[in-house]
């Protein structure tokens, strides 16, 4: 298990980018918190990091933003999804197994069509900018970057 306490949002732009060192095509990233933990505040600062030089926004409502950056990323946000099948409409081959990078709010409203080796980041609001990131190592993904991380 892997454990990043985040005081402030430079203590997050600095996780993001030490995260980003070790992202690789075909990552799918999980960004599980509440509504307001900074998920999406958290994959911009990410997405910076690995190149995106575009305005960044959460796409609640198209469900999918693409960037070009190191590598292509899809920035997905399922809060809106009614019903998981909804996924069916989307190029989900791409988007679960991308060439690129693939991170996604609010993906355990798709759970039965997300990738075996997710990385499911924990968000967890400790104070007006403090966060606890968690990595639980359930995966060879998540095994392979908590070791890089640490």
């Amino acid at each position: 298990m892997f454990k990043f306490e985040s005081k402030s949002l430079e203590d997050t732009k600095d996780f993001a980018k030490n995260l980003s060192k070790f992202l690789i095509p075909g990552n799918v990233i999980s960004l599980i918190g509440e509504m307001g933990s900074g998920k999406t505040t958290f994959t911009q600062y990410l997405l910076k990091n690995l190149g995106v030089e575009d305005y960044i926004t959460s796409p609640t409502f198209s469900l999918v933003n693409s960037y070009e950056g190191k590598y292509t990323i899809n920035h997905m946000d399922l809060y809106r999804l009614e019903d998981e099948s909804e996924m069916e409409t989307l190029d989900i081959d791409n988007l679960f197994y991308p060439e690129g990078i693939t991170i996604i709010e609010w993906a355990e409203r798709a759970k039965s069509y997300l990738p075996r080796n997710l990385i499911e980041i924990y968000i967890d609001k400790t104070s007006l900018e403090g966060r606890r990131f968690e990595i639980r190592g359930n995966n060879r993904e998540e095994i392979r970057l908590i070791k890089e991380l640490q």
